[in-house]
């Protein structure tokens, strides 16, 4: 039986009974199981951001708590609520058998979004998960009004997309050669589900993800209206228009920031964030190929910010790939040093922790294409307490990485 830990409104760590499964779960901080994308079949087109540096052609839930825009109350009135924030972390086994892989982040998924009394959005790059599938058709069966919106080019032989069409569920295809790439899930208006993860067996089972809940209806709002976009105007990346009701959120005293791409530039504003680091900057990359960040990343090396990196073994030694550089600056200092992965298959985590107390992360790959072709998502949050456990597992991936060549 693991453990899980929840951050409620009052601030304070609630020790409770977890999920089975062998999964270790940190909630409101969780370590649990599993996310990623796979290395055959359809899962090949997320790849090609790590070998280009171009783009691809191509009602609410009771007592939720208070939420408000920082510059409308900054001093935020707390009430007694549910849990606010929920972190998942996979422990990629990878079982070979299908019967083996049970207990992980896709059946806690499934288990959330069955409670949905009137709507479930899902926006997925990749979906093939069982739990998550049947979770879906049962709710259409019970009159729940789920919307799918996926990347028209991972509609493969595996994927549940026909299987949810059969079954009388609408799902529309972004019909594009870029990449549909975001990997939400938004129930009642109230709770979001958002990370790194595809919704697919290997991304559950096999490579290292992060999933985050949040029960924050103003977050809720900006990914139903991302959903909107594409589901009812059928309008995708650049030309998806800039209209997030809600870029920056304060809960219980924690600034939230979240964008979309590609209607605006986030590797300006992840570059920002970057630039306030004091101390250090640790980050997890799938794929690292902007050089804009790179660049800024490079730059505070030099200033003697501590600097330290692990890589997605899998194109991080092409052209155009930044570990090279890095690896360089970390041969000729004491203060950077990179790593590659060694995960037997993907090490998928979109990453990045400033002085400890600011992390990044969403589907948002480090690359031109993510920021100016693909839809993305990306979340900041403000707050030591929530980075603390992406730095556990940050330091997690590390110990398990080969040293700079």
């Amino acid at each position: 039986m693991a453990k899980k830990k929840s951050r409620g409104l009052n601030g304070k760590l609630l020790l409770g009974a977890g999920i089975g499964g062998g999964l270790l779960v940190l909630i409101v901080i969780a370590i649990a199981a599993i996310f990623g994308v796979n290395l055959e079949g359809a899962d090949l087109d997320e790849l090609s951001d790590i070998f280009s540096a171009t783009p691809e052609p191509g009602s609410p839930a009771d007592r939720l708590p208070t939420v408000t825009s920082p510059a409308g109350n900054p001093d935020i009135i707390t009430t007694d609520g549910n849990s606010w924030y929920e972190i998942y972390f996979t422990d990629p086994a990878c079982a070979k058998s299908p019967a083996e892989r049970v207990g992980g982040i896709d059946q806690i998924i499934a288990d959330d979004i069955r409670l949905a009394q009137y709507q479930v959005d899902i926006a997925a790059f990749e979906l093939d998960d069982g739990p998550i599938a049947d979770a879906l058709i049962e709710l259409e069966d019970q009159g729940v009004l789920v919307r799918v919106v996926v990347d028209s080019d991972q509609i493969g032989p595996e994927s549940a997309i026909n299987r949810l069409r059969r079954n009388g569920i609408s799902v529309v295809e972004d019909n594009r050669s870029a990449l549909m790439h975001d990997k939400f899930i938004v129930v009642d208006g109230a709770v979001v589900w958002t990370g790194s993860m595809n919704y697919t067996s290997n991304g559950a089972y096999c490579n290292n993800n992060n999933a985050v809940r949040f029960a924050v209806p103003e977050l809720a709002a900006n990914y139903t209206a991302e959903m909107d976009e594409m589901y009812l105007a059928r309008r995708f990346g650049p030309s998806s228009p800039e209209n997030t009701p809600h870029p920056q959120v304060t809960v219980d005293g924690v600034l939230i920031e979240n964008y979309f791409g590609s209607e605006i530039s986030i590797d300006e504003i992840v570059g920002a964030r970057l630039r306030e680091a004091n101390s250090e900057i640790l980050f997890l990359a799938f794929s690292f190929t902007n050089d804009f960040l790179g660049d800024t990343i490079f730059d505070k090396g030099l200033d003697g910010i501590t600097v330290r990196g692990v890589f997605e073994t899998s194109g991080s030694e092409t052209e155009y790939s930044d570990y090279s550089r890095l690896a360089d600056l970390a041969a000729a200092s004491t203060n950077v040093a990179v790593r590659q992965d060694e995960n037997g298959r993907l090490m998928h985590h979109k990453v990045m922790i400033i002085d400890r107390r600011i992390v990044i992360f969403g589907s948002y790959n480090f690359t031109i294409s993510a920021d100016d072709s693909n839809d993305e998502n990306l979340v900041i949050v403000h707050d030591p307490v929530f980075a603390s456990f992406f730095v556990e597992e940050f330091e997690t991936v590390w110990a398990e990485s080969s040293p700079t060549r």
